[in-house]
Formats: structure tokens, sequence, C-alpha cells
């Protein structure tokens, strides 16, 4: 069942409506089954891989926080974390280490043939584990009490909106969240039914109509001329609109079922730098990656230099530059086992780095010339330089080898094609309405009529949306792009 489907418009209709009956007390146990059946329901083989590391991880934090040995707890740690983390890298590595140990090992050692084991890859098992790995690092930090409610802790980890691609809401944040009594509240169902339809929106209407033209130049680059051009813009739009779309869809029903999910996406691409972008863009992933990978690997860095200065490059500098490059090289192998998601992590590093290291220089430069007075031409020229860079790099991240990726780079020409134009101009209207809307939708709170709009006014305009959508989205089987990782 995806979000898009009417097999889960029912279940959702069921789930709503038991859920607002059911006795408190018995409310999470419907939820945790109505959650495991949901993943089960795509392969039974799923939800084993599922409820062991959620035991394992929870028997494992409740015994380290009873340790006060330090070594003691640091021991159980580091088997908790390689326990928590085996699957990920059996079902989801497994071939991708196999075959380039098999690559490496033929420079030296002819007729050397390993062959893939072909393991099932269980959908979300990304987000569900690094789920279970912030809450042990938690734990073992000492910043959260273990939660000693199995069912709680097995509901957090399992949440059907959230359990294929995220949001990847802490443990401190949500388990409090589906512990609490919530009434029901017409406004904040009819809140979270408006997002999910924005979501499905951007998800049909937009990323699924768009793919079709991406799709088609990725995979017949030749002779394509400024069509891979917007191919890789479209992309950009294709794979934000689809996982923005889904997140959206998840808030929302979180929403209507009574819980708060954090914002996941912020406008990314009206970032003016990389970092902001980064601050931006999936964000439940990126606060992960800098609180549990790029902060200790800096500080750990700085702290070995001893404050000294390297090459007369202080520590801080040395620690920044290692925790953003092996943090974008561990986050693009995380998206998925083939390395031209390891090298799209290596660019965004790299573009990380380039910017931390040119900040004084850029700070000097707008202060020579004075461009700070041109602040709105300047910001506009910061956004469009960002959006290049990342829509570069996404043509590395769709690109299924670094061989395609090259020839698409080669094709690239600004020569109009024979075809396909009246395609290009269809789409690229439909981004420039789809980035309308959310300028307004940005600044919605400088429109004082939409509030004021009586209440029959706004249900009307609502129905009309969803006749727009059904209108003009594409065939709803297709599925969403993040689900691979």
């Amino acid at each position: 069942m995806i979000f898009t489907s009417i097999d889960f418009i029912i279940f959702l209709s069921i789930v709503f409506s038991i859920s607002l009956v059911i006795p408190y007390k018995i409310k999470w146990m419907f939820l945790l089954a109505a959650s495991y059946f949901f993943y089960g329901n795509w392969n039974i083989d799923y939800l084993v891989l599922l409820i062991i590391p959620t035991l394992i991880t929870y028997l494992i934090a409740i015994k380290m926080n009873s340790i006060k040995l330090t070594v003691s707890r640091k021991r159980l740690f580091i088997i908790g974390l390689i326990l928590t983390l085996a699957g990920l890298i059996i079902f989801k590595y497994a071939d991708f280490i196999i075959t380039t140990f098999s690559v490496l090992m033929s420079l030296f050692v002819d007729k050397i043939s390993l062959k893939p084991v072909h393991l099932i890859h269980p959908i979300g098992i990304s987000f569900f584990t690094f789920k279970l790995v912030s809450y042990l690092i938690d734990v073992y930090r000492a910043d959260i009490k273990p939660e000693k409610h199995l069912g709680y802790f097995a509901l957090y980890i399992s949440f059907f909106p959230q359990i294929f691609m995220g949001p990847i809401d802490r443990a401190r944040h949500f388990i409090p969240e589906l512990k609490k009594r919530v009434p029901f509240d017409i406004d904040r169902v009819i809140s979270g039914v408006q997002l999910i339809a924005w979501g499905v929106f951007k998800k049909m209407v937009i990323a699924d109509r768009i793919s079709i033209f991406v799709n088609e130049v990725f995979q017949n680059p030749q002779q394509q001329g400024i069509n891979l051009i917007f191919g890789a813009y479209f992309y950009a739009f294709q794979i934000y609109c689809d996982f923005s779309g889904y997140t959206d869809m998840a808030i929302g029903i979180s929403r209507i079922l009574g819980f708060k999910s954090i914002r996941n996406f912020n406008f990314p691409y009206f970032s003016t730098s990389i970092s902001q972008f980064w601050n931006r863009w999936h964000i439940s992933l990126s606060t992960w990656l800098r609180d549990y990978l790029f902060l200790p690997i800096a500080y750990s860095t700085m702290r070995r230099l001893n404050s000294s200065q390297p090459k007369r490059i202080k520590a801080e500098a040395w620690g920044y530059t290692a925790g953003m490059f092996v943090t974008m090289f561990l986050g693009g192998l995380w998206h998925g086992a083939s390395w031209t998601f390891v090298l799209w992590g290596i660019i965004h590093g790299l573009y990380l780095i380039a910017s931390y290291s040119t900040k004084k220089a850029r700070k000097k430069i707008m202060k020579t010339f004075r461009l700070n007075k041109f602040s709105r031409l300047h910001r506009f020229f910061s956004i469009l330089i960002t959006f290049n860079l990342v829509s570069f790099a996404w043509i590395i991240f769709r690109s299924e080898s670094f061989h395609k990726a090259l020839i698409y780079l080669k094709n690239i020409q600004f020569s109009i094609p024979d075809i396909g134009i009246a395609h290009l101009i269809f789409n690229l209207c439909l981004i420039i309405f789809f980035v309308g809307l959310e300028i307004l939708y940005k600044n919605r709170d400088k429109f004082n009529f939409i509030k004021k709009m009586p209440r029959l006014s706004k249900i009307a305009a609502f129905a009309l949306f969803i006749c727009f959508i059904i209108i003009f989205s594409v065939d709803v089987s297709n599925e969403f792009i993040y689900f691979q990782f």
C-alpha cells in the first residue's frame, strides 16, 4: 500500500475511525498492530527484520542504563550498535561490498569472481535503523532515559506513516507524543487532510508528470541538447516534490491521528548556500547526520590535534573539514549501495568545505565592493548559484553508473532538439506554476483575505483543488523515489 492508493485510503479510514472510539489504554496496541500490518503487507519477512532489532535495541538500552561502570556501558553500547546496524549492512550493502571487493581483488588475483547473494532489501530499513541508532546513542549519552514500555517503543520505531521514508523523529520528541491523550479536534483533522492533499498534489501532479520527461532524457541523452540541462533542473523538482510530498502526507496522517511530527523540508531551493540547503532539505536526516556524525567527528579531530596548527591551519578547520567530508561521504552511502550515491555525497562534502574555507574571503569581497547595498540582487544570484550546484550533483545521483553520468554530461549542449520542445515547455510551465504556489504558501501570513474567507468558500476551494489533482494526476501506481533507499 502506498499513500496514493485506494487500498491505503481505505486502511487509513479504518484506522482513523477506530482510533476515535478505542479506549486510550489500548490505543497504542491497536496502532502497533496497524503499523505491523501495514509494513508486513509489503512482505511478511520484513516484519522479522523490523521486530528483532527493535527488541535487541530495547533490551540493550534498558541494560545499559542499569550499568554504572563506564567501560562496561561502552562495551555494551558498541555491541548494541553493531547488532542494530547489522541488518542494514547485510540486507542493503551485502552485494555492494561483495562486488566492490571482487573488483579490487581482481586487480591482484586472476580469475576471481564473487557472486552477489541478492538478499531482500526491506523498504524503509535505512529510516527505522537510524531511529534505533539515535535512540541507543541518546541513552548511552544519558540524554534520555530508556523507554520501559516495550509497546510504545515498538510503536515509535514502526509507526506506519513514518516507517518507509520518515521523518526520522527522535525518541525524546515522538514517544511522549504517542503517550498523550488527544481529544478530537476538527481543526487539527482538517489541517492534516489539507497537508495530505498538498502532498498528493506534489507527488501525483508535479513529480510523476515531470518524471516522464526526466526518464526520457536520462535514458537517451544523445541528441537531446538543451533538454539535458532542463532534465537536471526538472529532476531536482521531481525528487523534491516526490520526497517532500511523501513527508507532507506522513505528517498530515500523523496529525489527523493526533500526533505532531517534525517538519522535514523548508523550501530548500530558496537556499542561498549549500549549508543552508542542508538545513532545509530532509531536515530530520541532516540534523541526524549533524548530531551523530559531524559533531562527534569534528570534536574528536580537534581534541586529537590538541589545539595544534598542522600546516598552519587551525585545529577547528581540520575538525570541521574532516567532519563535513566523512559525514557527506556516509550520507551519500546511506542513500544507496552505489558509488554514484557516494560520489554525490562527496560532491556535497566538497561544496560544504569550499563554502566554509572561503567564508572570510567572501565577506571581504562583499565589503570591498559594497555588494550589501544590493542585497536582493545578491540573494537572487546566491539562490541561482546554489540551485545550479545542487542540480549538477543531482545528475550524478540520478545516473545509474559513472559511465552513464559522463555520457549525460558530455552530451549537454545549448542547441534546441528537433523533438520534445513542446514537452519541455509544458513541464517548464508546470514547474513555474508550482514555484508560484510555493512562494504564495511561504508568504501565506501576508494574505489575510484567505483567513477571512467564509468556511463554505474554503470548502469549495479545497474541493476544486481535489478535482484539479484528479484531472491532472498521473498513474497512482508510481512508487516514491526514496522507497529504494
